[in-house]
């Protein structure tokens, strides 16, 4: 779970990062998984021959930052209004260094009610995803950036790394960065993330072989993964599969824990939901709707009308090597 991009923001106009560097993701390398498969990680929102497009790296854990932004937005509005109401009604004005208190603590509640409100507003009257689309024919890839603009770009002109720009701390996962570069080829201008993330670099190469190979060498190589669409091409997330989707990031813990996790999803599951009715969807432009386009009988067409009618059991379905 890694906010880091949506909140705070990326940086842009700078330099690669050496770490950046050392792990570099080189479209014409092919990665040996030592036997394992590629995963789509249930990111795939449709496949076709000619184009894959997935979800952002913030979609999995939506919900987490508006319970806190809310949480922490309503604690200090109620924490401003009562201390207001103290200075004013109960304290009395005889002691200078006592009034300053107040004022002091007013302004600090302040301050921390608009920075609770940002981390609210970067998942509410947003939008509801942020999708990625690698077109395969045209070796082009397309992605919304956070203002709801499009970037379209090469497939061979993207730096991708699972190298990162910042610190990792305690609880921040890795994941795999596309960086624009200028015509140095050095200075970073714009960025965006491959939706897989994990504490293990090596686990993300899977990921990054399924986008990869499906560039290089053709839905062929990556259909047999995908078992499963994300059902949000045109349309907004329903509570029931957003709780399913939540739940589904812990596939594989310990039975006894099951309880309180789905009462954790349960409660991430509310401002989640608030956070895709409030929020836009994203709609590619024309020209990109045209150039993406499936063929009538394309054998490789996938989307969320394909997807099994039992989703509960294929979102928790594991694959050959958890088994």
């Amino acid at each position: 779970m890694d906010y880091y991009g949506l909140f705070p923001k990326f940086k842009f106009n700078r330099p690669l990062k050496t770490d950046e560097k050392k792990n570099q993701l080189k479209q014409n390398e092919k990665i040996d998984l030592d036997g394992q498969s590629v995963v789509p990680d249930l990111k795939v929102i449709a496949m076709n021959s000619h184009c894959l497009e997935l979800v952002d790296k913030y979609y999995s854990a939506k919900g987490v930052m508006s319970l806190l932004g809310a949480s922490g937005v309503t604690m200090f509005s109620l924490g401003s209004l009562f201390l207001c109401y103290s200075l004013f009604f109960d304290y009395g004005w005889g002691r200078l260094a006592g009034i300053s208190a107040y004022f002091l603590l007013i302004i600090i509640c302040i301050s921390m009610n608009i920075f609770m409100f940002k981390m609210l507003k970067a998942e509410w009257f947003a939008w509801t995803h942020y999708p990625i689309r690698f077109d395969r024919i045209n070796r082009q890839v397309h992605f919304f950036r956070l203002d709801g603009t499009i970037c379209s770009v090469p497939w061979e002109k993207v730096f991708f790394t699972s190298g990162l720009s910042h610190r990792k701390e305690f609880n921040k996962d890795y994941y795999i960065s596309g960086h624009i570069l200028a015509d140095d080829n050095e200075t970073v201008i714009d960025s965006f993330c491959l939706p897989s993330t994990d504490s293990d670099r090596k686990q993300l190469e899977r990921h990054w072989e399924f986008v990869r190979r499906f560039m290089e060498e053709g839905p062929a190589s990556v259909a047999p993964a995908v078992n499963f669409c994300l059902p949000i091409a045109s349309k907004r997330e329903g509570f029931k599969f957003g709780l399913l989707y939540l739940l589904s990031g812990f596939n594989g813990a310990p039975m006894f824990l099951l309880p309180l996790l789905f009462a954790l999803s349960f409660i991430y599951s509310i401002p989640r939901y608030i956070a895709m009715v409030t929020s836009k969807i994203p709609v590619w432009p024309e020209n990109i709707e045209a150039q993406c386009a499936a063929a009538v009988d394309d054998p490789y067409s996938i989307d969320a009308s394909s997807n099994p009618k039992h989703p509960l059991r294929d979102l928790f379905r594991k694959t050959p090597e958890e088994k």
